[in-house]
């Protein structure tokens, strides 16, 4: 017995007849959401890094005046740390270190080097230095303050307000 009812066998497209998908315009929408959601995150993402970046400077900077201090005090030898300001490096003896572009340094009552005008801290072998403190500026914003004591060589690194 045959009936007269028919089977559907494929599944309709859609209630409107076509096939399923997004819009042009619901693309458009989504990128517009994902470019303000990208345009609002990577400066914070920008600035993190930078200020991860300075953050190493400032360490390897403060680490190699204590080293120079206790080099001194080990060997038995004066140590010169220098600042030369031309070529944008530091170091010990022999500057090498390079100092970034976004970063100024200034210095109060340090020696100067006759010949090559380096800016130095002289550690003796008793422990203690010449020297003063130095001013480390990033972005002509962000200052810290890097403190050594002249007799008993300690070296104190602290943020001070804004430049």
């Amino acid at each position: 017995m045959k009936s007269n009812s028919k089977t559907l066998l494929t599944k309709p497209l859609s209630l409107t007849g076509t096939a399923g998908g997004f819009t042009l315009m619901e693309l458009i929408v989504v990128m517009i959401i994902l470019s303000i959601s990208v345009g609002l995150v990577m400066p914070r993402v920008g600035a993190g890094w930078r200020r991860l970046e300075d953050r190493d400077f400032l360490q390897e900077f403060v680490n190699t005046l204590k080293s120079g201090r206790l080099f001194a005090m080990n060997s038995g030898e004066v140590v010169i740390f220098r600042i030369r300001g031309s070529e944008r490096v530091y170091g010990l003896d022999e500057p090498q270190k390079p100092i970034p572009i976004t970063v100024d340094i200034f210095a109060d009552h340090l020696e100067t080097d006759p010949e090559t005008k380096d800016s130095l801290i002289i550690f003796f072998p008793d422990g203690s230095l010449s020297g003063g403190d130095i001013e480390v500026v990033f972005d002509q914003v962000r200052t810290y303050r890097i403190s050594i004591n002249p007799l008993f060589g300690s070296v104190q690194c602290y943020r001070v307000g804004s430049r």
